[in-house]
């Protein structure tokens, strides 16, 4: 182990559905997807629902060695997740599971927590500066002193072209890759989608104190067609929004209408629940002004009596919800 701090060695790579060639130092083992010999875990935690069981047995395994990890995937896929569970899988359980934003991280920080007994997990890796990086591989990878903490970096960069780029040390990222576990996007694991929806909805149900909804057909349509482009994080507002809104058409049209769009840069505002929350009620406030309107035969005066809101702010919010396209009104605030 002492070996394996000190000098860079090619990465151990995870790819399910393989052969995995182990690094030197690490129990031999071979991890296959689908049917392969997988050595039992010796701590049995329960699984972590948003990962199919062969990222969760892969989890265990890395949980068992002081080696650095690399955790590569899309922005969230649930990297900072995993690192927390091989941080509660492993020996260093009880100690202090830190995570820094690598773009962020100051100097002493960064020094205080690898010197712990506890877990480092360094967000981004690739945005560390370079001067950060050579502190690290002195005083964590050169270190004369005991082991500190478990170091696990997480990336959504393709590293190797920030090597080539020299924005990265090419013997930090050996360091840092001594293990590397590649987490799939959310597209291309539709047969999870349910299981992690059904998972999901147990726990918000109970978090919101609320019945766990039965999703419609159209409702499970959306979920396996879409693309999710903020994979699990995207996921998990879907169906907090369900839960909390609790009318699965609004929610849809909601969760439709707020859905991430790329820029111009390429990049993707993320989906929020207080977006999605703030959709849903414009869309509530429609659906119900529409239906007081039609059962006052148009009458706008009326129908904002009704609402218990000025005639001014039932066509404010008319041409809000875009409604200027309704009859207009006759000196009565009647429809013509």
């Amino acid at each position: 182990m002492e070996n394996l701090r000190r000098m860079p060695i090619p990465p151990f790579f995870l790819r399910f559905g393989t052969r995995i060639a182990t690094a030197k130092g690490v129990n031999q083992a071979t991890l296959i997807s689908g049917g392969g010999t997988i050595q039992s875990a010796k701590r049995q935690t329960k699984p972590f629902a948003l990962f199919d069981v062969h990222t969760q047995r892969a989890i265990s395994r890395i949980a068992e060695s002081d080696c650095p990890v690399l955790i590569v995937g899309e922005h969230g896929v649930g990297k900072r997740s995993i690192a927390a569970q091989i941080h509660a899988q492993s020996s260093r359980s009880r100690g202090v599971f830190t995570e820094i934003q690598s773009a962020d991280a100051d100097p002493q920080a960064l020094l205080s927590a690898l010197s712990t007994k506890g877990t480092v997990y360094l967000a981004e890796i690739g945005d560390l500066s370079l001067s950060l990086q050579e502190l690290v591989i002195r005083s964590y990878f050169h270190s004369e002193g005991s082991q500190g903490g478990h170091l696990l970096c997480g990336t959504s960069r393709d590293l190797l072209g920030e090597v080539k780029a020299w924005r990265m040390r090419e013997d930090f990222y050996y360091m840092v890759s001594v293990i590397t576990l590649r987490i799939s996007p959310l597209r291309y694991r539709k047969s999870e989608i349910l299981s992690i929806a059904d998972e999901l909805l147990t726990q918000y149900s109970k978090q919101f104190d609320r019945p766990k909804p039965v999703l419609r057909e159209e409702i499970i349509g959306y979920l396996m067609e879409h693309t999710w482009p903020e994979n699990l994080s995207e996921l998990q507002t879907a169906i907090k929004t369900f839960v909390a809104i609790g009318d699965q058409s609004i929610s849809l049209a909601a969760l439709k209408a707020a859905a991430p769009t790329a820029n111009r840069n390429g990049s993707r505002k993320p989906l929020s629940l207080k977006e999605v929350t703030r959709t849903a009620s414009i869309q509530i406030e429609r659906q119900l002004i529409s239906e007081v309107l039609t059962k006052n035969g148009g009458n706008r005066k009326r129908a904002a009596y009704e609402l218990g809101i000025s005639y001014k702010a039932l066509l404010y919010k008319l041409k809000r919800a875009g409604a200027e396209s309704l009859p207009a009104p006759n000196g009565n605030g009647v429809a013509q």
